[in-house]
């Protein structure tokens, strides 16, 4: 069963103004809202959940017969499933909601009809098959009534069950998937009550501010803000700053304070003079210190907009009367005065309560993945003015092309301001980026030709195994043409010079020196040759035919004898390349003779006080030393103990 509320199947629905139950409530004080609940129809009174999305109850169970008669009443009216006939059951799950800020309680799930309202006549539709949430619990005292428009998942994710919203849409009862909310204010003029509007807004309860946000991505808290600024403004106007640093804050209308980091927490403490409560973990405000705030009449101004840092923002001030709240905790005890203040243990639990909501109304559009926040407006006498927010499917001419409760026209020009500022910062720094490499290549290209040498004056020097190669090349020429007495030293190095007077210019610290060659461009060896002393340890590799033995001869070099030369004379050969030394030796006898190599002798001597670690060369001249060393461990993790935020909420 439900009431029909389109009056043309040409036409749009209208929205819903549910109407509050005239009730302020004793725990807390809160405007709140009657609901219909199973069949026949079981009344209860409700606050709004902002960040809900199911039917939350207080269950017969909630109020045994020990907490005396007065229970029902103080908790908003209990409902006993097993007195419907239309309580479906579905099983005892936990009501995962708020867990950021304490532990979360469970509840006794099923589906029944939901009505809102006292009666069908004076309220809004009813539906059938809606989730409700049977609470035994103290953890609320008051059942909720969610706004959002996700389904809940009982069992599975195979069986998701829409929302009461979604449900109102899909059935063509509101014209879109949106709501606008304020939660009243007992203390402005005679005591305003909460409004709350599905599928619109009223024009009347607030003060366009022509700002939208953008929904965040993560349903369970999607309405985040950014929390630029707290003013508060006293009655000598003097002002004090109260947020210590912005920060994304999530408006949450389920739970009543206003929850911010702790260095925040003790400006308002070490201003105003608010001392913590250890006991019920809140601000415990005694008549002394009521009596000092009710003199100073502060007001506190909360600055934020759709980022933390910059970008318009909108004001919302709130009056020391709208911290002035009460508690009790027991049914029948004296209520206790609190400041709605909380401290928060990490960025998850920022949170702007029921507090904030008296003074700024809300308007979410989930199909525009919008929303709102404005001030209040308090006129006596009150009116209502309802306009609807249509469906971004269902747009017609008659009705009126918002994003509300902001412009068209401001929400295009935020949107393309947004995507000119993009636009331009990503062509500044691919700009930068392209200058930037332009300046560094030719500083580059000089940095790599250091040390390297022209075609026509300087040679190219290679690799050891390049000069081995080369060496064997032309080693083998010589032999087919019986010139094994000389070799061309610039070939083998790799001068294509034409002039054979230029000469490359090596660093005195260098460990590689190019000796300076005759004019004919050859060495000529001398008789009695100087002996290149070579270290121990000596590799053989023999083969034996029917005239000749060639046995080849590998040595380390000590690291002053690395000239990377090569010479050859009388049949022994030797090639300074590396780490190695090569000798090829032809003769009829086996016997081991001591290795020498004939140097000239008017040859600079090569240095052997400079240590190579000490010595700069060129890259294409160094001789690396590899040595494995195993990497020093990085530093620990940090590992943050975790901390666990309980609170006690009790009958408040």
């Amino acid at each position: 069963m439900m009431t029909d509320n389109s009056t043309s199947t040409s036409l749009p629905p209208s929205p819903i103004s549910w109407p509050p139950s005239q009730y302020w409530e004793t725990a807390g004080g809160w405007s709140s809202f009657a609901l219909q609940i199973g069949s026949p129809a079981q009344i209860v009174r409700v606050l709004i959940s902002t960040a809900g999305y199911a039917t939350w109850v207080i269950s017969s169970l909630g109020c045994p017969p020990d907490f005396g008669p007065s229970c029902s009443e103080f908790r908003g009216g209990v409902f006993d499933y097993n007195n419907s006939e239309s309580w479906v059951q579905k099983g005892f799950f936990d009501l995962n909601l708020e867990t950021n800020l304490y532990p979360s309680d469970d509840a006794t799930f099923g589906l029944d009809q939901v009505g809102l309202g006292f009666t069908n006549a004076t309220g809004g539709p009813l539906l059938e098959n809606q989730v409700v949430a049977a609470l035994s619990g103290p953890q609320y005292v008051l059942g909720t009534f969610g706004l959002g428009q996700q389904p809940t998942n009982l069992s599975d994710f195979t069986e998701p069950h829409p929302s009461f919203l979604t449900n109102l849409y899909t059935k063509n009862l509101i014209p879109s998937l949106s709501w606008s909310y304020t939660a009243g204010a007992k203390y402005r003029m005679k005591g305003v009550f909460g409004s709350l509007t599905l599928g619109g807004y009223d024009a009347a309860r607030f003060t366009p501010s022509n700002l939208s946000f953008d929904l965040a991505t993560d349903i369970s808290r999607d309405l985040v803000v950014g929390l630029q600024s707290i003013t508060s403004t006293e009655s000598n106007d003097s002002t004090h700053l109260l947020l210590p640093s912005s920060h994304l804050t999530f408006i949450d209308s389920t739970v009543p304070e206003i929850y911010l980091p702790l260095n925040a927490c003790q400006l308002f403490e070490s201003v105003f003079g608010l001392v913590w409560n250890t006991t019920y973990e809140m601000y415990i405000v005694d008549d002394t210190l009521h009596g000092k705030l009710i003199t100073r009449n502060p007001s506190f101004t909360f600055e934020v907009g759709n980022s933390k840092i910059d970008g318009p923002t909108v004001e919302i001030t709130l009056p020391y009367e709208s911290f002035d709240l009460s508690f009790q905790p027991g049914i029948d005890s004296a209520p206790i005065r609190y400041f709605p203040l909380q401290r928060a243990a990490n960025g998850s639990q920022y949170t702007l309560g029921r507090t904030f909501l008296q003074e700024a109304y809300l308007t979410v559009d989930y199909q525009r993945g919008k929303f709102s926040v404005s001030p209040c407006r308090f006129e006596d006498p009150m009116k209502q003015e309802i306009v609807p927010i249509s469906s971004g499917s269902s747009k017609t001419t008659t009705e009126p092309d918002l994003d509300p409760p902001s412009t068209n026209a401001s929400q295009t020009a935020t949107h393309m301001g947004q995507q000119k500022i993009i636009g331009i910062s990503i062509g500044v720094v691919s700009g930068f980026m392209l200058l930037l490499c332009l300046l560094c290549w030719p500083c580059i290209k000089r940095y790599r030709r250091k040390f390297q040498m022209t075609p026509n004056t300087q040679a190219t020097i290679s690799t050891p195994k390049e000069i081995q190669h080369a060496f064997q090349v032309e080693y083998k020429q010589s032999r087919s043409s019986s010139k094994r007495s000389t070799l061309s030293l610039k070939s083998l190095l790799g001068f294509y010079a034409t002039s054979h007077d230029a000469i490359a210019e090596i660093g005195t610290n260098s460990w590689n020196f190019l000796r300076e060659a005759p004019a004919n461009g050859r060495i000529e060896l001398p008789e009695n040759p100087a002996v290149c002393e070579l270290s121990q340890g000596e590799r053989y590799a023999t083969s034996k035919d029917s005239t000749s033995r060639t046995r080849t001869l590998h040595t380390r070099l000590s690291p002053t004898r690395r000239l990377g030369l090569v010479t050859s004379s009388g049949g022994h050969l030797f090639t300074l390349s590396g780490l190695r030394v090569s000798r090829t030796e032809t003769e009829k006898s086996a016997s081991t003779r001591p290795v020498q190599s004939h140097l000239e002798k008017s040859l600079p001597a090569t240095p052997t006080s400079e240590s190579p670690q000490d010595s700069t060369f060129p890259t294409w001249a160094r001789i690396a030393r590899h040595q494995h060393e195993e990497p020093e461990p990085g530093p620990k993790p940090l590992r943050f103990p975790e901390r666990s935020f309980q609170h006690r909420r009790g009958f408040f």
